[in-house]
């Protein structure tokens, strides 16, 4: 085999996993990949051949003469479509293709690997799914191979060599040191470029941040149908991450209806727009938030816990309707990361009714309908009557998705008292209208319930979870959420099988690479410099006062505290990577404080235990005496009964026998300090 052949064969290697991803991120028809894929597979069945015939510059200029009527038709269709990526690329696959078929001179070469890398960037540039990362290292690997053999090759050249089998150079090592160094270049780079206030990478995409998926429900208006179309959707609405507090009910508000008009709800007026910023909701106290990233589902609501008492959406416009709930003034055409602050309870920003509200609107309830509220609901107050009625549709009616579609000419009537049974928008809008015939104001709230708890911690909502219920004005408790629908038919999470887990799995790869990589911005970075000054001003004040014999055990345990932090589940990006600089750093400021300060006496050994008793909490006074003490942390604690008992012992001799610690007994005190340390942390 010559030079030139080996040449040829990289190139087309190279050329044939270039445009792979463009299909997948629908930039580039499947037709164009396969005819491309195909002209690649002759060019390499005749370099196997041997054969030495190839175009000529001629041939190829009338190729690229008889290409032109076409691109200015492709040009055309893509005016039309409004993006002119698909002819460029078109363009592309044709240019690579006649100039591989046409290498003649060695700057040839160098003029089909330029194409080819145009073909990856648009490859890159056009894909923002988690598999990308893959397709860059098998490119970027192949790549780097390529480039090395044509330097041997161009070597061997030199030396008059033109053929035959050539040197093979052990390139393993070399492939992948290169590839190390390249990733310890970049990952820092990425993170520490100035940034815009959207992400670099933007792109179409499948699966990724760049997903657009139309969603029923959250538009201005709903129909009894909304839903119910969409219950046995897997495809991802949102991802929760809650701090500080449980996971609540999880039922996300993200629209509310006021209006019921011929199978049809319209949605609840706008009221307020709050100032860009931080949105202050409701006056209760906050126990916690909730931290979410919405798919971009082609609506105007935005989904929040009903516990929600404050909202931070940046610097978007918001307004909320009448039901309180919140709506963004622009569809969002990428994943949206807000923050919501939830009470410990529910709560609505929505107001009190006023006489003629559209809360207490009678536009579809008939006689019977009126009738049988009456019968159910009953007398007393409106909280006991509304009990009756959500727990009569519980009791008395079935949940189905198969009347979907089917509604007739009054679909709430012959739900009630023909069919007996639907889906999650029959039960909630019949209940609002019995409400109201009862003079309860009543309207529908439309958003999720539920969620598939993943193995990093964070939560799933899927469009599955997609649910309608019912709030109403009870006098003395505002607005209260009842829902009608039949436990046994409402969302709940996916399977926990083997399935259901690798798909959380790879949701939590998705998740991490979108969160870190697709939308890691300005603020990401402020927030990562802040945690590291914060961090490192914390950890040099710490080892500035702590005691020198110590340093080492107090090294040992930044560096667990960082990976376990590192690895939590609730970690945000900046912890995690705030925490393991910090215990690198812990390693190094532990050698200072070695080499600065005395060595560890019994006294300095006490006084820590008794620190590290009372942080994994042992109540313990002034007038707490070591035998005392010792007896409490063994009740307490009895894993770190030994290693504390003998530090105690150790004291005691010191400080009343007047015995200082020889060196084994200050390598006994370490130890056992140590010990008792990684024993009460590991209780607490």
């Amino acid at each position: 085999m010559t030079f030139g052949t080996e040449k040829r064969r990289l190139l087309a290697l190279l050329a044939m996993l270039a445009p792979l991803p463009l299909p997948f991120n629908e930039v580039l028809g499947w037709g164009w990949l396969l005819g491309y894929e195909a002209g690649l597979l002759l060019y390499l069945l005749r370099i196997g051949r041997g054969a030495e015939q190839w175009l000529s510059i001629t041939a190829a200029n009338v190729l690229a003469i008889a290409y032109l009527p076409f691109l200015l038709f492709d040009l055309g269709v893509g005016r039309q479509s409004g993006t002119l990526v698909a002819p460029v690329l078109h363009l592309g696959l044709f240019a690579v293709t006649v100039k591989l078929f046409s290498l003649r001179r060695e700057r040839d070469k160098w003029h089909a690997a330029f194409g080819i890398f145009f073909l990856f960037l648009a490859a890159m540039a056009t894909s923002v799914h988690l598999s990308v990362a893959l397709y860059l290292l098998v490119f970027v690997l192949l790549a780097l191979l390529l480039f090395s053999r044509f330097a041997l090759l161009h070597l061997l050249g030199a030396f008059g060599h033109r053929g035959g089998e050539a040197l093979r150079v052990p390139l393993a090592a070399f492939l992948a040191a290169s590839t190390i160094a390249t990733a310890v270049v970049a990952v820092p780079l990425f993170a520490l470029l100035p940034r815009v206030q959207r992400p670099y990478i933007t792109g179409y995409g499948v699966g990724g941040a760049g997903q657009t998926s139309a969603m029923s429900g959250f538009s201005d208006e709903v129909t009894l149908d909304s839903i119910g179309s969409i219950r046995s959707s897997r495809q991802r609405a949102m991802r929760v991450e809650y701090e500080g507090t449980g996971a609540h009910e999880m039922r996300f508000k993200g629209g509310t209806y006021e209006r019921y008009r011929d199978g049809a709800w319209q949605k609840a007026p706008a009221w307020l727009e709050p100032p860009r910023g931080p949105v202050r909701l409701a006056p209760e106290q906050a126990v916690g938030e909730a931290r979410i990233w919405l798919e971009p589902l082609g609506a105007f609501g935005l989904p929040l816990p009903v516990e929600t008492v404050q909202v931070d959406v940046g610097r978007r416009p918001l307004t909320v309707d009448a039901g309180g709930a919140v709506r963004l003034r622009r569809r969002p055409d990428q994943v949206l990361q807000y923050t919501a602050e939830v009470a410990a309870s529910p709560v609505s920003v929505a107001r009190q009714p006023e006489p003629g509200s559209a809360a207490l609107d009678l536009t579809g309830l008939s006689p019977r309908m009126a009738t049988l509220a009456r019968e159910v609901g009953g007398n007393g107050p409106p909280a006991e009557q509304a009990a009756r009625l959500e727990r009569y549709f519980a009791e008395n009616y079935e949940y189905t998705l198969d009347l979907v579609g089917t509604g007739g000419a009054d679909p709430l009537e012959d739900f009630l008292f023909t069919q007996r049974r639907g889906h999650c928008e029959y039960f909630a809008s019949a209940m609002v209208l019995l409400l109201r015939s009862q003079g309860i104001p009543a309207r529908l709230a439309v958003g999720f319930l539920g969620g598939e708890r993943t193995p990093l911690g964070y939560y799933i909502v899927r469009q599955s979870n997609a649910h309608a219920w019912v709030e109403a004005w009870l006098p003395g408790d505002g607005w209260r959420i009842f829902d009608p629908t039949p436990p046994a038919g409402r969302p709940a999470a996916g399977e926990q099988g083997l399935l259901g887990l690798a798909e959380q799995l790879y949701d939590t790869m998705v998740f991490q690479w979108d969160r870190y990589v697709l939308t890691y911005d300005i603020d990401d970075q402020v927030a990562v410099v802040g945690s590291l000054l914060r961090g490192w001003r914390d950890l040099w004040e710490r080892f500035r006062q702590a005691d020198g014999a110590t340093a080492v055990a107090e090294a040992a345990e930044a560096v667990d505290i960082a990976t376990e932090a590192a690895a939590s589940p609730n970690a945000g990006g900046e912890a995690r990577i705030t925490w393991l600089l910090a215990g690198l750093a812990a390693l190094g400021g532990a050698w200072l404080v070695l080499r600065l300060r005395r060595p560890l006496t019994a006294t300095r050994a006490y006084d820590e235990l008794r620190r590290h008793l009372a942080r994994a909490g042992l109540a313990l006074t002034p007038a707490t005496g070591p035998l005392a003490l010792e007896r409490q942390a063994a009740r307490r604690f009895p894993a770190a009964a030994v290693p504390a008992a003998r530090v105690v012992q150790l004291y005691v001799a010191e400080s009343f026998g007047g015995r200082a610690v020889d060196d084994p007994e200050r390598h006994e005190l370490r130890e056992a300090l140590a010990a008792a340390r990684r024993e009460l942390r590991r209780t607490s």
